[in-house]
């Protein structure tokens, strides 16, 4: 621009020279006046004209000069690369060899991660585009992260198919097949005890296929995974560990299930006892494969012994002496089993071998007769209030009355008589049988203490023995019962 003032400059000081003016001089005010002479006027013009020409040249100049400075800036400027995975914009690169490292290394990691090789499932691609005001380099890093959430993989893999249905996919054959074997193995483990049985088959009853083809990696499972979804649906695991006071209903309740279902996922509960500690199993398996299998087991049952009395009349009813142990004979039994994921569908018997015959206990018992000591009539055993009478009573029959009364209280003998039992009787707890002549005894049972022994004489109201709650029994009370000829009555018959 110095160049140009100058020139102008120049320009001026020409003219002022040709004005014929001093320095300084102004110039005289023009006039309308015409000028006489025309030739000078045509002079003034040409000169204003190659003036303006000049300066038009000279602004020409300099914007050649900034538009090839900018050019010469933006050859030296690297190519701006847009990434994209799919068409969708993820970055910018100026080095697209730096994408095709980063999809290396991804294919790399995916590859040893399931096992086969790997490659994306997506196509990536680099376009060159111009240099924007605010586009910038995308940091590589991030660009690599974006890639890795962005890209899938896909890999050569081998399904197994149940009855035609893909249901998982394993990085080989070998692996696939491998699933399989332990399917069977983990199925016998679980329904044989070792030693006990033997497997002669295990059978998926479903038709299995092993197909080859391109798998999502991310479909991929272990071959322990595999066995999990083919045995269960699924391979998700979700547990409760029993605590104090668990009841199944209330664990069912709690997890949105049923006893039924809890019972399902968890085959090896027994009744209805869990403990503290447990583990139980809170998914139900709806599984794809139904593994049928044929045992073999063999076992020993015991053949009871019988028993042969004789009498004696000059021993009472009470004695008896055993005159040879019985001893129980053996029996090995060979059965087959068959089942169906664990659960028994048919056992059928295919031998049975003798290995021990049973040998007869011999008892010699008395018969003597008990003499009439009784009355006939019956007093009240016991001060108390009838709790339960004879006859049908929670689905079984009832021999006896309850009689409820704090325990200690004294039981009475109902009649005179001769004790023919005095001890401990199972579910009868403590009990005492009083015989009392014409085939009849009464029986006296959950004593909390017994007063009296067998053989001995008893009166009408004495002590035998107190109130108490031994046996099954849900709290204090007397059980009694009385017996005609062997068959139990109605105490209440008795009492008119």
């Amino acid at each position: 621009m110095s160049a140009a003032r100058q020139m102008d400059e120049t320009c001026m000081n020409v003219e002022k020279a040709e004005s014929g003016l001093p320095p300084g001089r102004r110039k005289p005010r023009r006039t309308n006046v015409p000028d006489a002479s025309g030739a000078g006027g045509r002079k003034l013009r040409t000169r204003r004209l190659n003036r303006n020409a000049l300066y038009i040249t000279i602004g020409v100049a300099v914007a050649a000069i900034a538009i090839l400075a900018v050019t010469m800036a933006n050859a030296n400027r690297p190519s701006l690369y847009a990434v994209t995975a799919d068409g969708e914009l993820i970055g910018y690169t100026d080095d697209p060899s730096i994408i095709d490292q980063i999809v290396w290394r991804l294919s790399e990691e995916e590859s040893f991660r399931v096992g086969a090789e790997a490659i994306p499932s997506c196509q990536v691609d680099c376009q060159k585009v111009k240099w924007e005001k605010g586009l910038e380099v995308t940091d590589p890093d991030r660009l690599g992260e974006t890639l890795k959430e962005r890209i899938g993989f896909v890999a050569k893999g081998y399904v197994v198919c149940v009855n035609g249905e893909d249901v998982v996919a394993l990085c080989s054959e070998d692996a696939a097949r491998g699933a399989l074997d332990d399917l069977r193995k983990n199925y016998i483990s679980s329904i044989v005890d070792a030693g006990h049985a033997t497997v002669e088959e295990v059978l998926i009853k479903e038709r299995i296929d092993i197909v080859e083809q391109e798998v999502p990696t991310d479909l991929f499972r272990s071959k322990d995974e595999a066995v999990a979804i083919l045995t269960r649906g699924t391979d998700k695991m979700l547990s409760y560990v029993v605590q104090r006071g668990d009841s199944l209903w209330a664990i069912a309740q709690a997890n949105n299930m049923t006893v039924e279902e809890l019972r399902r996922a968890n085959p090896n509960i027994q009744g209805d006892l869990i403990k503290p500690g447990d583990n139980l199993n809170l998914i139900v398996p709806d599984p794809y494969v139904t593994l049928y299998s044929r045992e073999l087991v063999t076992y020993t049952v015991s053949i009871p012994f019988s028993t042969e009395v004789t009498y004696d009349s000059s021993m009472w009813p009470w004695q008896e002496t055993v005159i040879q142990a019985g001893k129980s004979g053996q029996k090995e039994i060979v059965e087959e089993i068959q089942r169906e994921n664990g659960q028994e569908v048919g056992r059928r018997r295919l031998s049975e071998k003798i290995l021990s015959y049973p040998e007869t206990r011999k008892v010699v018992k008395g018969n003597k007769q008990v003499p009439e000591m009784g009355s006939g009539e019956l007093a009240w055993p016991v001060q108390g209030t009838i709790t339960s009478n004879f006859g049908p009573r929670w689905g079984t029959y009832h021999r006896g009355v309850d009689i409820g009364a704090p325990a200690g209280t004294p039981v009475r003998a109902a009649d005179s008589g001769m004790v023919v039992f005095a001890g401990w009787n199972g579910g009868y707890g403590n009990l005492v049988k009083v015989a009392h002549g014409s085939d009849m005894q009464t029986w006296y049972a959950h004593l909390s203490e017994i007063k009296v022994s067998t053989g001995q004489e008893v009166k009408k109201g004495d002590v035998i023995g107190y109130v108490g709650s031994t046996g099954r029994s849900t709290g204090p009370h007397l059980h009694f019962e009385v017996h005609v000829e062997g068959v139990a009555k109605d105490p209440l018959s008795f009492y008119k």
